[in-house]
C-alpha cells in the first residue's frame, strides 16, 4: 500500500499537462491577437472588394511576367548583387567579433563560473561579475531588439546612403542575436563535461578556451552559418531605408513602376539566396557529427582534419578581405563607372569627424513619457493639460470595483488614449498580433512541408526501410522533394518586406498583408531547419521503429524526436517575427514601426525614443519569458 502514492506520483509526472497548457496558451494568444488589433478581411468576404483585389493582384503578376534582360541592366544587377553580398559578409564578420566578446560576459558559465564557496565573502566577491553578466545581457537585448531597418534609419544621418550603412545596421542587430545564442550555447554545456579542466587549476578564461568553447563549437558554427544566410537576405532589402544594394534599387523601381526591372532584381535576389543555401549546406555536411550517417564525412587523418580547418578559416578571411576591398576599391558605383569609397563615412565616424551628425541621440535618450497627462511632472504643465481637458481621469465615470462591466473597460480605454505612452503600448499590438498569427501559420505550413522536404524520407529511406523502390516511385519522390524545396526556397528567398508589398496589392495596407508575408517567409525558414533536424537523426533510430510505412515512421519517430528542436526554432522565429512586424510597420503596414519612423523623420526624437523603448521592451520581455519557461537554447 505504501508504494501506491509513489506509483500514482510517477504516472502523474508523466501526464503531458505542459502540452495541454501550451496549446491553451497558444489559443489564448491567437484570440488576444484578434481582439487587440483591427483586422480587415473584407478583401476575402466582400464579393466586390474581392473582385477588385483579384484584378489588382493579377495585374501585378502580369507586370512581373516580362523581366528586363538587357545586357546593361543585367550588369547593373550583378554589381548590386556583389554590393549586397559584400555588405552581408562585412556585417557578419563584425558581428561575430563583437558577439563573441559580449557573449563571454553574458554567459554565466564563462563570466561568473561555478557557484563557488558558500561563505559570504565569496558571494560578495562575485557580485561585480553578476552585474557584468546582467549588463552584457542588457546590451545584447538592446542591439537585438532594435531591428536592422531601425538601425539603418538612425545611421543614415551619420553615414549617408550606401551599403556601408546597411552593413553597420545589420552588424549591430546580428551582434545581439549571435551574442544571445552563443552565451546560451555555452551555458548549455554540462559542467561535468569540462570539470577535468577546472580540476587542473584552470581559471575561468582557460576553462572557457579549453573546456566550454570546444564542446559548443559545432553548434556555434552551425548557427553562425544560419545567421550569415539571414544577413544576405536582410542585406537584399535593407536598402529600402538607405542601405544600398539590391534593396535600394528594388524600392526605387517599385516607386517608378519599373516592374520588369523589379522582376530581374528579385531573380538575382533568389539566386543569391540559393547560392548561400547551397554553400551553407556543403559546410554543414562537413560538420556532420554522426559517423554512421550515409552523408557524413568519413574519418580522416589528423593532417587532413587540420588542413580542412585551415582551409575554412582561410576561406572566411578571404571573403572578409574581398568584402572590405569591394566596399572601398572594387566597385564601380561612382559616376561614369568610377570606384566609390563606401568606407570613407565609416572612417570619418570612427575619427569623430561625423559624430556631430549624431547629436539627435541626446534627444533619443530622453523619451517622452507624457507625465502631465497622468498628473506627474511640472505643475504648470499639468495644469495646462487639465485646462485643455487632455488629462487622464480614469475612474471619473467608473470605479475600480466596476471591472465586471464591459462599459467600464470601454470608458477606461477611452481615457487612457489621452496618454501618449498608452498609445505607444497600443501600437505594439500590431507587430505582436502579426507575429503570433504569422508564426503559427508558418509553423503549421513548415510541419506540413517537412516530410516531402526531407532527404531522408524521400530519397534515402531505403537506408532504414530495406525497400527497393521502383524507379517511377523514386522519380515521384524526387519531384515531391524538388517541389517542396522549391517552395521553401522561394518563400524564404523573397524577404518579408517584398512579400508584404505583393500582398498589399491584394489585401490592401494593413495587418492581413503583413501577417501573410510573415507566415510565408517563416514557413520557408522553418521548413529548412525542421527537415535538417529530421535528416540529422541517425538512420538506425528509424530502422528500429519502422513499421512498414514511411509516413508512420515520420509521424511517430522523426516528429517526436525532433519536436523539442522544432519548438526551439519556432519560438526563436517568433521573437524574430516581432521585430519583422516592427519593420513592416516602418515600410507602411502600420503600428509601432510606422509611428517610430514617422516621429523620427519629423524630428520628434523624444516621441520616437518612446516607441524605440517599447520595441526594446518587447524583445526583453520575450527573452526573459523564454529563459523562464526554458524555451530558449539553454537546456538547464
Amino acid at each position: 500500500m505504501a508504494s501506491e502514492p509513489v506509483i500514482r506520483d510517477r504516472y502523474a509526472t508523466k501526464r503531458p499537462w505542459r502540452h495541454f497548457a501550451a496549446l491553451v496558451a497558444i489559443a489564448v494568444l491567437v484570440l488576444g491577437a484578434f481582439w487587440a488589433a483591427e483586422w480587415d478581411f473584407s478583401a476575402l468576404t466582400d464579393s466586390a472588394k474581392r473582385e477588385r483585389a483579384i484584378e489588382r493582384a493579377w495585374s501585378l503578376v502580369v507586370s512581373f511576367s516580362d523581366p528586363e534582360l538587357s545586357s546593361e541592366w543585367l550588369e547593373t544587377c550583378w554589381h548590386l548583387t556583389l554590393e549586397t553580398l559584400a555588405a552581408a559578409c562585412m556585417a557578419t564578420f563584425i558581428a561575430v567579433i563583437l558577439a563573441y566578446v559580449l557573449a563571454m560576459g553574458a554567459s554565466r558559465a564563462v563570466c561568473v563560473g561555478e557557484a563557488g564557496g558558500r561563505n559570504l565573502l565569496s558571494r560578495l566577491l562575485r557580485l561585480p561579475l553578476h552585474g557584468l553578466c546582467a549588463a552584457c545581457r542588457l546590451v545584447l537585448d538592446v542591439l537585438r531588439a532594435v531591428p536592422d531597418f531601425a538601425w539603418a534609419v538612425i545611421l543614415v544621418a551619420a553615414l549617408g546612403l550606401g551599403p556601408v550603412t546597411g552593413a553597420v545596421a545589420l552588424s549591430l542587430n546580428i551582434t545581439g542575436i549571435l551574442g544571445k545564442v552563443y552565451s546560451e550555447l555555452w551555458d548549455s554545456v554540462e559542467p561535468r563535461q569540462y570539470e577535468q579542466v577546472r580540476a587542473l587549476g584552470a581559471g575561468r578564461l582557460n576553462t572557457f578556451l579549453y573546456g566550454i568553447r570546444p564542446l559548443a563549437s559545432r553548434s556555434v558554427q552551425s548557427f553562425t552559418l544560419m545567421r550569415a544566410e539571414c544577413a544576405i537576405r536582410n542585406a537584399a532589402v535593407i536598402g529600402a531605408v538607405g542601405g544600398g544594394g539590391l534593396g535600394a534599387e528594388i524600392m526605387y523601381q517599385i516607386g517608378m513602376g519599373g516592374w520588369g526591372k523589379v522582376t530581374t532584381l528579385i531573380i538575382f535576389t533568389l539566386a543569391l539566396t540559393l547560392t548561400a543555401d547551397l554553400s551553407s549546406n556543403f559546410i554543414r555536411r562537413q560538420l556532420r557529427t554522426d559517423p554512421n550517417h550515409p552523408r557524413a564525412v568519413r574519418a580522416r587523418s589528423t593532417g587532413s582534419e587540420l588542413a580542412r580547418g585551415y582551409i575554412g578559416v582561410g576561406f572566411a578571411l578571404m571573403v572578409v578581405v574581398w568584402s572590405v576591398w569591394y566596399m572601398g576599391y572594387g566597385n564601380s558605383s561612382g559616376p561614369d563607372g568610377q570606384t566609390r569609397n563606401y568606407l570613407e563615412p565609416l572612417a570619418k565616424l570612427a575619427s569623430g569627424e561625423n559624430l556631430k551628425k549624431l547629436a539627435f541621440f541626446e534627444d533619443l535618450l530622453s523619451p517622452d513619457f507624457d507625465g502631465a497627462a497622468i498628473g506627474m511632472g511640472d505643475a504648470a504643465e499639468v495644469q495646462k493639460v487639465r485646462d485643455a481637458g487632455k488629462d487622464v481621469r480614469l475612474f471619473e465615470q467608473y470605479g475600480p470595483l466596476d471591472f465586471w462591466r464591459p462599459a467600464a473597460w470601454e470608458a477606461w480605454e477611452l481615457e487612457l488614449r489621452k496618454w501618449f505612452v498608452w498609445r505607444v503600448v497600443k501600437s505594439s499590438s500590431v507587430p505582436l498580433a502579426m507575429a503570433i498569427v504569422g508564426t503559427l501559420l508558418g509553423v503549421l505550413g513548415a510541419m506540413a512541408l517537412t516530410y516531402p522536404h526531407s532527404m531522408a524520407f524521400m530519397l534515402e529511406s531505403s537506408q532504414f526501410t530495406g525497400e527497393a523502390p521502383h524507379p517511377i516511385a523514386r522519380v515521384v519522390r524526387l519531384l515531391q522533394m524538388v517541389v517542396a524545396r522549391g517552395l521553401g526556397l522561394v518563400a524564404r528567398g523573397v524577404p518579408e518586406v517584398m512579400w508584404a508589398f505583393l500582398f498589399i496589392a491584394f489585401f490592401g495596407p494593413g495587418l492581413l498583408a503583413g501577417t501573410v508575408a510573415i507566415a510565408l517567409h517563416s514557413m520557408g525558414v522553418l521548413v529548412r531547419v525542421f527537415s535538417e533536424t529530421v535528416d540529422n537523426i541517425p538512420y538506425r533510430r528509424f530502422e528500429q521503429s519502422f513499421l512498414g510505412s514511411r509516413m508512420t515512421c515520420f509521424a511517430y519517430t522523426a516528429g517526436p524526436m525532433s519536436w523539442r528542436d522544432w519548438m526551439t526554432y519556432s519560438f526563436f522565429q517568433f521573437e524574430s517575427n516581432v521585430r519583422t512586424g516592427v519593420v513592416l510597420g516602418i515600410v507602411g503596414v502600420g503600428g509601432l514601426g510606422f509611428f517610430f519612423t514617422f516621429n523620427f523623420e519629423w524630428f520628434r526624437f523624444e516621441k520616437a525614443s518612446t516607441h524605440l523603448l517599447m520595441i526594446i521592451l518587447l524583445t526583453v520581455v520575450i527573452d526573459r519569458i523564454s529563459r523562464l519557461l526554458k524555451l530558449s537554447r539553454v537546456s538547464r
